[in-house]
């Protein structure tokens, strides 16, 4: 993707003037992206955008392993944000589907291989 962005600067994330962003520069455009989505008056940052991320990736199936290797997180951290964020309901739903298909493949290679 960012092989097709135009290079107007040295740098990837830029200003409307093409100079780098500064770190209020950043700021101000992160808190302009949560006014225009309506939740300025949450209390979030941009390094929660990652955490979120975790959390869905989780949800939607991926293995711890493959969420730190994606967020260049440790699993440790991975497992931190996971047991914080997601709900009890959706954690023990992940890992209901992590059994069953451990069983599954086990029954696989049982016939595939019988003794």
């Amino acid at each position: 993707m960012l092989a097709r962005i135009p290079k107007r600067a040295t740098t990837v994330l830029t200003s409307s003037k093409w100079r780098p962003w500064t770190a209020n520069g950043f700021g101000s455009s992160f808190n302009d992206a949560k006014h225009a989505a309506g939740i300025a008056d949450k209390d979030l940052h941009f390094h929660d955008l990652r955490g979120t991320a975790a959390t869905k990736f989780y949800i939607a199936g991926l293995s711890i392993r493959v969420i730190a290797e994606i967020l260049a997180w440790s699993e440790d951290q991975v497992e931190r944000i996971i047991r914080r964020y997601v709900g009890r309901a959706a954690a023990t739903k992940e890992a209901i589907r992590q059994l069953n298909a451990a069983t599954r493949t086990a029954s696989e290679q049982k016939l595939q291989n019988p003794l």
